[in-house]
Parts: structure tokens; sequence; C-alpha cells
């Protein structure tokens, strides 16, 4: 602690938390209801312990600036057991202390916010919350580093206050990782007091605090706590996978967890749209669940276009794929219960669904003619168009769905397409011994292959 009042003001915080740390290891807030998939969680979860439950403990650390601390010798030791611990760092230890800060990213560890200069954050508006964890991010991001909107109370004050949880929130910091117990290790605490509170408020899914700043006895003990936690039968998770849990946490471990293109978890476990549905977001991407359909991840320019399709609320409903390559290996997609979204760097991304998408599957999908999709489904006259690299795709409840690609496609267009004299396809493009043609509701175009001439023949009306 930066001061003589500041120590006593922990040491009566550490007492209090002692008392409750039976209590508080067992809390861990979930995140609000959302009202939507996509809306923004309006509260930070509170995590003071692991989802992940079971026989495992995640190990953390906090400083605040006064020192560097120990950071290669906890770094070694972490490295030496297999350990992925989270750091609460904060803006001015970044800025005083920017080689440790990196190596400690480096390995693998997880930065949290940690505000800027560790204040009390109950004493400050929300004007001055925010200005603390901007000053802070600013800070990791001048290092080439990102929290990924983790926060962690400055001496865990107002961790479970509803106020400073929604003012972090509207800062995009949607999950606050706390913890079950400290050892008081920075209070200069003896090796056998610091194991005694490891053997006494170890619980399953526990959140271990230590600290690394001078003074604090935490790294010396580090080698026998971590033995201490094996001999009373725990393993360690990691913090990127301790805010996950269920079919999405498998997904999201599946994928490589942070080194996957999903990174780190941005919030909780989320209601996507009623009970029996869950998302997940990360930061770049999300994780769907549904009962009975399973747990897929979006990610990318496919997960932008599905948000601005509204999401699992629109016609596309949940994904039933991840993230795939197409077969012609230069694009990328996903399978949706109601369509797909086709992504290629030529194309961006664009869906396809109902019978204009089994037109274009019938056809090879993106290696047939049509190649690539150029446009979401659009409103057409009486009927509906999707726009692809190579041609269009008509539908009309009268016509079903067919094909037009090259010359006809370029006269048709001219005419005034479905909208014109011609209507609806009522055939895809067809070959004969001269060029092709397309029959129309109300006539034909040929194209000669001979001469390239187009030839429009309307029917005649009786």
């Amino acid at each position: 602690m930066n001061s003589g009042a500041n120590r006593a003001r922990a040491f009566r915080m550490v007492a209090l938390t002692a008392a409750l740390a039976t209590v508080g290891a067992l809390l861990t807030m979930s995140a609000p209801t959302a009202v939507a998939a996509d809306q923004a969680p309006a509260q930070a979860s509170v995590f003071t312990t692991g989802y992940t439950g079971g026989r495992t403990v995640t190990l953390s650390f906090d400083a605040d600036w006064w020192s560097p601390g120990e950071v290669d010798y906890v770094l070694s030791v972490l490295r030496s057991n297999g350990i992925t611990a989270a750091f609460g760092l904060t803006g001015r230890y970044a800025e005083r202390y920017p080689d440790q800060t990196r190596a400690i990213v480096a390995a693998g560890h997880k930065l949290v916010n940690h505000s800027y200069d560790h204040p009390y954050f109950t004493d400050l508006t929300q004007a001055q919350r925010w200005a603390q964890l901007d000053a802070a991010e600013a800070a990791y991001n001048r290092l080439g580093l990102t929290s990924a909107g983790w926060f962690r109370a400055p001496y865990r004050d107002g961790y479970l206050d509803a106020g400073v949880n929604r003012d972090i929130a509207l800062r995009g910091y949607y999950i606050s990782f706390d913890w079950t117990f400290d050892t008081t290790g920075y209070l200069g605490a003896s090796q056998s007091v610091i194991l005694d509170r490891v053997r006494r408020y170890t619980v399953p899914g526990a959140i271990v605090i230590m600290h690394i700043g001078e003074g604090s006895t935490d790294p010396q003990n580090l080698t026998a706590i971590i033995a201490t936690l094996r001999g009373l039968g725990y393993g360690f998770t990691t913090p990127y996978l301790t805010v996950t849990k269920g079919l999405i946490g498998a997904k999201y471990a599946a994928l490589g967890a942070q080194r996957s293109p999903l990174g780190s978890a941005r919030t909780a476990e989320l209601v996507a749209t009623t009970s029996g549905t869950a998302v997940q977001w990360f930061q770049g991407g999300r994780v769907y669940w549904r009962q009975n359909v399973g747990a897929f991840e979006v990610h990318g320019a496919i997960l932008e276009r599905y948000v601005a399709l509204g999401t699992v609320n629109s016609l596309l409903g949940f994904p039933i794929t991840d993230e795939t390559t197409t077969p012609d290996q230069v694009g990328r997609f996903n399978h949706f219960q109601g369509g797909s979204i086709y992504w290629s760097p030529a194309s961006s991304s664009h869906e396809v669904h109902g019978a204009i998408r089994d037109k274009w599957a019938a056809l090879g999908w993106e290696r047939g003619v049509l190649g690539y999709p150029v446009t979401d489904e659009l409103v057409i006259g009486a009927g509906r168009v999707s726009r692809f690299q190579g041609g269009n795709v008509y539908w009309s409840a009268a016509t079903l769905a067919h094909e037009v690609h090259g010359a006809i496609l370029n006269r048709y267009v001219s005419l005034g397409e479905a909208s014109g004299r011609l209507g609806f396809p009522v055939t895809d493009v067809l070959a004969t011994t001269s060029g092709l043609y397309s029959n129309f509701q109300n006539g034909r175009i040929t194209w000669n292959s001979t001469t390239g001439v187009v030839t429009v023949a309307y029917s005649v009306r009786r």
C-alpha cells in the first residue's frame, strides 16, 4: 500500500473479507439476463469464483506502482508449474514498468484493468471512474496491450456495488474479475499464515489473489502455495477458461481459448433469447448455444453481417456450424438454422437463404458459375433476388428460383429485370446448338455464341 493510512484501511478490509470468505467464495454473480442477444450487459458480472468449479483454482496477482515487484521470479515459478494467471495492474504500473508489463502478457497471462492509480471507486463520480479506466487502458494500449474489458476493483472497494458495476459496464467493462480470498502476503504475512489461509479458504473454483509489490511475501511463498493447493487435491485452470462454462466453454477450449480468433471473453454467459439459449461475447467473436442445436462460434466479417441482420432474432436463427473454409479455399462461411453467410476477399460477407440458397447449392455453391454472393437477398417486384459474382438468382411464388447470368443477364437488367415486361425467369440459362437462352414469364432472351448477338422475344398476348 502507498501509505500508512491506506495500509490500515486495507487491513480492516482484509479482516472483513476474511469473515465473509466462506460466503464470498461460493458467490459468483451471473450476468444479468439479456433482453436480446445483441444488447450489451447493463451491469458487469462479478466473478468471486470461477464458473469452472470442480477441484480447480485460478491464481491472480495485483500490483499498484510503488515497485516493479519480483516479476521475473513469479513468471518463472508459474512457467515451471504450467500455470496461467491473471494480473491486475494499474495504469501507473504499466507506465513505470513497461518491460515487466510486457513480460507478463508475453508469457500468456491475463491483463486486468486495476484502475490508473488505485483509488477507492465508491468515492468517485461516474466521470472519475471512467477517467480511471480510460487512463489505465491508454497506458496498456501504448504498450500494444489491452485488458479486453476486464476490471478488478482497487481494495475490493465497491466490487458488489450496483452503481460501480453499472458505470464500468457503460465503459465496456463487463467482467469484474474479483477473488475468493487474499493470502495477505502484501501485509508481510508469514508462510504459516499464508498457507493456513490457503487451507481454510480454498473452495472449488476459487480465485486466489496475491501481490507482487515491494514488501509482499507472496512471491517467495508462491512455490509453497502451489504445492499446498496440489496437496489439497486442486489443479489449476486459466482466467480465460474460468469465466466460461458448459458447452460454450467446451467450444471455446476446443478452439484454442484465448489463442483462437475469439481471444478472451468480453462478457459472462448471457441468455440469448429465452431459456435454453445462451451467448458469450469474446474479443473477436461470439459463441452461441441453443438446446438441441449445440454451441457454435461466429466471428469477423461474418459476425458483423450477422449482427447487422439481427443475429438469433433474424431469419437466420442460431448458427449450426463454426466459421469454416469454403471448398474452393478462398472464402469462409457459417451455416445457420435459416440460411448461410458467405465471405470472400472480393465479395465481402452476405447472407443467402431459402429457395435461392437451394438453387445456388444445386449449381455448385461458390464453385459454380455464380461464384460468391455480393448482396443479401433483396426484394424485387413481387419476388426476391440475390446477386452473385457471376449472375443472379430470382425467386417468386409463381416461378420458383432460377438463375440468370452472362450476356442474357446484362440484357435482362437493362430491360428492368423482374419489374420489366419479361417478368421473372421460369428456367435457368439453358444451352442450344447455337448458344444460350432463358425463358421468362413473358418471353425469352437468346444469346448467339457465334455472333454474340442477344435477342429478346416477347410472348404474344392474347
